[in-house]
């Protein structure tokens, strides 16, 4: 079933993301209001009557100031918003509780979680999972083996690009919402023939559920190895 929509946020930098765009959102629909109300103003005060041109000015510098400093206001507190968010998103420390390393190649996609030894690798006819704990700080190490691929989570509200040869690192705090998000995992950058086909499952759970994931994926490989 296709999903109408973006998924809902699946972090707190994601929650704040979205108070961005709805602080845009809002600032440009007040903006849009004003304007249309201006004109809406202007044709009926100033709409014909007779054939004399109302009295002219060549500057009204109160009304010149005025709407050059309230734009310029405007952008600079919508840039002061956007690059504080920024910061916080691009923030990384080592208090993380969780690290997956993701690969990326033609067309498929690599989770390797190092703390427990656990890869998950997807098939020509099924999707890689990526499962998550609610309420942990989760670490993302990305790279490529081939070619330039693009890490996109919608429930992350941004993506990370990922390069061949090089690591990119992120962090995010996963909240409470738990749940599948079946097929929502996506590699944004065209990438090849089957891009369209390079995407991935995502699974949200409790810490209990989490943990039990991990002990039944260790012993499939215990009994799947040689």
């Amino acid at each position: 079933m296709s999903r109408i929509g973006l998924d809902p946020p699946l972090t707190e930098q994601a929650e704040d993301v979205d108070r961005v765009w709805n602080g845009f959102l809002v600032a440009g629909l007040a903006v849009g209001a004003l304007v249309a109300v201006l004109v809406v103003w202007v044709i009926v005060r100033y709409r014909r009557r007779s054939s004399e041109l109302p009295p002219q000015r060549r500057e009204l510098i109160p009304v010149e100031v005025t709407y050059t400093l309230v734009p310029l206001l405007i952008v600079a507190a919508l840039f002061g918003v956007t690059f504080v968010s920024t910061e916080a998103i691009d923030e990384v420390d080592d208090a993380a509780d969780l690290t997956v390393q993701v690969t990326g190649f033609q067309w498929q996609w690599q989770f390797d979680y190092p703390g427990s030894g656990i890869s998950v690798l997807g098939t020509e006819t099924r999707r890689p999972e990526l499962v998550l704990p609610a309420g942990a700080t989760v670490r993302f190490d990305l790279t490529s083996i081939d070619v330039i691929h693009s890490f996109w989570i919608p429930g992350f509200r941004y993506k990370r690009d990922v390069f061949p040869g090089q690591m990119q690192t992120f962090q995010v705090d996963v909240g409470d919402v738990t749940g599948e998000f079946p097929d929502t995992g996506v590699c944004a950058e065209f990438c090849g023939l089957d891009h369209t086909s390079m995407r991935f499952d995502v699974r949200i759970v409790t810490p209990e559920e989490f943990a039990a994931w991990e002990a039944e994926q260790q012993a499939a490989m215990e009994d799947a190895a040689p």
